[in-house]
């Protein structure tokens, strides 16, 4: 079963969008392009040991829903092996939905993350903590909380 999340934000869907399309950095982490916002666009994300992840808009429906396909994976973790390329392949998406009072409900999926992976455990907390808390708290405060790491060598 992938990996899936649903929340409740005190936020439009368009903000929602934007901070999935333009504003990764601000709840994810350093990003290498914050215009992933057209489909073709690609953009990497870089967490410690050298992690980078890179992606493809794949799919995009303006305030609806935007898919992101992970062609490049190099992935390190200590102390877990057979990672680096787990998530090569996988696809994430966000569904928007507009509810009453100014409040939007994203779904999440992280299709090819499942249990069965080396990296479901970490990948698990991390998601939850990235969509259920920094996302949201970013939406709903302007402040999010994501993995800024130093990429400089």
């Amino acid at each position: 079963m992938d990996f899936k999340k649903t929340i409740d934000i005190k936020t439009s869907k368009e903000n929602a969008f934007k901070a999935i399309t333009t504003e990764v950095n601000k709840w994810w982490g350093n990003v290498d392009n914050e215009m992933a916002n057209e489909i073709g666009s690609e953009f990497s994300i870089f967490f410690e040991e050298n992690t980078e992840w890179r992606f493809v808009i794949s799919e995009l429906k303006e305030f609806n829903y935007v898919a992101w396909k992970c062609i490049h994976a190099n992935h390190s973790f200590s102390g877990l092996k057979g990672i680096k390329e787990e998530w090569l392949n996988s696809e994430i998406q966000f569904v928007f939905k507009q509810l009453k009072d100014n409040m939007t409900q994203l779904s999440f999926v992280h299709k090819g993350l499942t249990p069965d992976l080396n990296c479901y455990e970490i990948c698990d907390a991390g998601w939850t903590h990235f969509i259920t808390n920094s996302l949201k708290q970013y939406l709903e405060t302007g402040t999010g909380n994501p993995n800024l790491v130093n990429t400089q060598n």
